[in-house]
């Protein structure tokens, strides 16, 4: 059976269980497949930090560099799509996140980085709105058939009556959390490739094959000791075609010397993957990096019910409420061609493009 099976499986199984319980645990269904479950975590975190007035002038500075994003996401989807059907791209390019876990994205690090992802988006969503002095009823996950669809904070009647660029400054809250924990993200990672672990070999092919085995622990290489992911990434990058390198691997609490030549193309045949502790770490800093960056950057698409719908929406006000007479006029002409109307139009542009990669991709 495989993954995308399995978890279809689990999935439907853990939406039978909530659905029998649905009542007691306050999950509102609909059609028997999509349910909303709404709690109370993260409200006292929201109330604490919200009561802060920066988060007001961060959120509204952020909607033009949040439309900026945006546009370049909405390039890249329409350019993938015809990437897609001409085949230039493959197919498991555009399977939703989801499928991809047990494959790809292992596990516990996949889970852990998604919710850190998810729950961070929510949570900024929460303060601004807060910051703004609207209220914040629930927090909560949506799901189809038990899948996670994503987290939710349900704001009160006020923010549909805001300004728009209030709701724009809240809408871009997420994405700029998101963003921010990509950022720190970075050198996390970087630190991560130089901690002290084992590299042991996980798979090995042609030229090392003939000499190593899976198993094996790195030892050293070319009389240099190899002690972290950063230490055989950066002799990774020296393997030169058609050249000799003596490699020292420990097998049986033996250290074993081979002299191996690597291939035309400048390969020694392969892969190494630290112990289980430091594998975690790096995976779960690795997942979030990227999470953090997908969420963030699908998120300010312009089309409902995505926070770049509000956000693209306010901008064209934004502009126009400048002291700058030009600038104010470059307003004006923007809300012409964006406002909620044509967002609509997009809005089915967007997903209509989404529903069809992804249904493509798993035909």
């Amino acid at each position: 059976m495989d993954t995308s099976k399995f978890i279809l499986i689990v999935a439907i199984i853990i939406w039978l269980i909530l659905y029998v319980i649905r009542d007691s645990i306050n999950l509102k269904t609909y059609g028997g497949i999509f349910g909303i479950l709404r709690t109370k975590l993260g409200l006292k975190t929201i109330e604490k930090l919200g009561k802060y007035k920066i988060w007001q002038k961060i959120g509204i500075i952020s909607i033009p560099i949040c439309v900026v994003l945006g546009f370049i996401m909405l390039f890249n989807i329409i350019a993938m799509s015809i990437k897609l059907l001409s085949g230039t791209l493959p197919k498991e390019a555009a399977k939703p996140v989801v499928f991809l876990f047990g494959d790809v994205i292992p596990w516990i690090p996949g889970i852990i980085a998604l919710l850190i992802a998810i729950s961070v988006h929510e949570l900024a969503h929460g303060i601004f709105a807060r910051s703004f002095g609207i209220k914040v009823k629930s927090s909560g996950i949506l799901l189809l058939l038990g899948l996670p669809l994503g987290a939710f904070v349900e704001l009160g009647d006020e923010f549909k009556n805001a300004e728009k660029k209030i709701r724009g400054a809240i809408a871009s809250a997420g994405p700029l959390a998101n963003l921010l924990i990509f950022l720190i993200s970075i050198p996390l990672l970087s630190f991560s490739y130089t901690l002290p672990t084992e590299l042991k070999i996980i798979d090995v092919k042609e030229p090392a094959s003939e000499f190593l085995q899976k198993g094996d622990v790195i030892y050293e290489i070319n009389g240099k000791k190899i002690n972290s992911l950063e230490d055989f990434r950066e002799f990774a990058k020296t393997i030169e075609p058609n050249k000799e390198y003596e490699i020292k691997v420990l097998r049986d609490n033996k250290i074993l010397t081979y002299k191996i030549i690597s291939s035309d193309e400048g390969k020694i045949g392969v892969m190494v993957s630290p112990t289980k502790n430091t594998a975690l770490f790096i995976n779960t800093i690795y997942w979030t990096y990227w999470f953090n960056f997908l969420l963030a950057l699908f998120n300010l698409l312009p089309a409902m019910p995505l926070d770049g719908f509000h956000v693209w929406n306010a901008f064209p006000e934004l502009l126009k409420e400048r002291k700058n007479r030009f600038i104010a006029k470059i307003g004006q002409i923007l809300e012409l061609f964006i406002n909620e109307k044509t967002l609509g139009s997009i809005t089915l542009l967007v997903w209509w493009i989404i529903l069809g990669s992804i249904l493509y991709s798993m035909w």
